[in-house]
């Protein structure tokens, strides 16, 4: 028998468009709006909130709040702007109130395309990532709910923060798939460490493409069997598309889709938090990425 249709849930707002830093700049916050447009099937729409001082201090240092929400987004960000701390408290916030409606059980399916900011780090930012939303979602899961909590990561760049920020917390299992040798230069080993998992992508190991992305998502999928999660975080950039400006993985939108259906058949009792990451074809293959997986997530 083939699982039910997911209820799905999707946490957005206009003003997530203000997410811009210059029109070079990688990040785009067009990509969100055209995401939102581009996923079909009626999702319920809910709104972000800000996460509170408090939520975020579960993974950041005081000192960091500060500096992001006092004075400006830290020296990475081109021209220090000060009003972009509010979009990415509304980025964080955004992703407990898709995590709240899982908890709920009003969604089993919920969808927050700027989650994922998988870089940022205790006290920085890093990768175009201020406030780590996965992992604070992570750490109110398992200390508050005391549920088990998978993260499956297939940004085109290693999940470096969302491993150092959960690697203490037995209750928290992290596997990045990733192109070996670019920013941000972690993750290069295969070795697992307790519940850290990575499988990086060489061109000439494992080979680039589809195939590469399947085989590790075939490599996680028993290791995630085994680890019983109560939650699957799905770290969804989009940067591993052919074409994409920063990466060089080659997968095709196909290969995304095999990949979400794999994962949708292994997992189909539990509930998943999607979050969008990377991805920086904002009007073509970024949206169309998250809508497909979206899709075959939910049917």
């Amino acid at each position: 028998m083939s699982p039910m249709k997911r209820k799905v849930a999707i946490v957005h707002s206009d003003r997530y468009a203000n997410w811009v830093f210059s029109d070079a700049h990688p990040t785009q916050g067009r990509r969100f709006i055209n995401g939102f447009t581009a996923i079909t099937g009626k999702p319920r729409v809910l709104e972000p909130r800000h996460a509170t001082k408090e939520e975020l201090r579960r993974v950041h240092g005081d000192n960091y709040i500060k500096e992001i929400c006092e004075e400006h987004i830290s020296d990475e960000w081109d021209g220090k702007r000060s009003d972009l701390a509010g979009t990415a408290t509304l980025f964080a916030g955004g992703t407990l109130v898709a995590l709240e409606s899982l908890l709920d059980k009003s969604a089993e399916l919920a969808i927050h395309l700027p989650g994922a900011k998988h870089h940022a780090q205790r006290d920085y930012s890093s990768g175009f990532c201020v406030f780590n939303d996965f992992a604070i979602a992570a750490d109110i899961a398992t200390k508050d709910f005391n549920l088990k909590v998978a993260i499956i990561d297939i940004d085109a760049h290693h999940g470096d923060g969302v491993e150092n920020l959960t690697r203490a917390n037995p209750q928290v299992l992290t596997f990045s798939i990733h192109e070996s040798g670019i920013f941000p230069g972690t993750g290069d080993t295969s070795e697992p460490e307790n519940n850290v998992f990575n499988y990086p992508l060489k061109r000439e190991v494992t080979g680039f493409g589809d195939t590469a992305l399947l085989a590790g998502v075939n490599k996680f999928l028993p290791i995630a069997r085994h680890f019983e999660p109560d939650l699957l975080f799905l770290t969804c950039g989009a940067d591993g598309l052919k074409a994409d400006p920063l990466t060089h993985l080659e997968y095709s939108i196909a290969g995304y889709k095999s990949a979400a259906q794999l994962i949708r058949e292994t997992f189909h009792s539990t509930p998943i938090l999607m979050g969008g990451a990377g991805g920086y074809l904002p009007d073509s293959g970024t949206p169309k990425v998250w809508a497909t997986v979206a899709k075959a997530l939910t049917l």
